[in-house]
């Protein structure tokens, strides 16, 4: 299984702002803020492109790898078990953050 570490890695390679986001739920519960994971999921799954203003690069590449890596992602608290866009629509439910990868494979 792929590691927290390893992931946490990935996402910030391709994470380029000077912002700190949160890595893991715990800390958004806290900072009241989305963790990094989630951040580039739901930018995935609103616009399905990149964010560089928002410092999210390789939006697409990153998708795929936290729909691979989905076990290890969820089994380590980086993304939340919800999501939603800012007009409050769900995106995913029940950590099926992955529905849209599944379907176009």
């Amino acid at each position: 299984m792929t590691t927290k570490e390893d992931i946490l890695a990935f996402l910030q390679e391709n994470y380029t702002s000077d912002d700190e986001p949160a890595l893991t739920v715990e800390e958004g519960q806290a900072a009241q803020q989305w963790t990094l994971a989630a951040l580039f999921v739901r930018r995935w799954l609103n616009d399905g492109d990149d964010a560089p203003n928002w410092g999210l690069t390789n939006v697409q590449q990153v998708y795929t790898y936290l729909c691979e890596n989905k076990d290890a992602v969820v089994e380590h608290g980086l993304i939340e078990k919800e999501g939603n866009n800012n007009f409050g629509f769900a995106l995913w439910s029940d950590y099926d953050f992955d529905a849209d990868y599944a379907n176009h494979m």
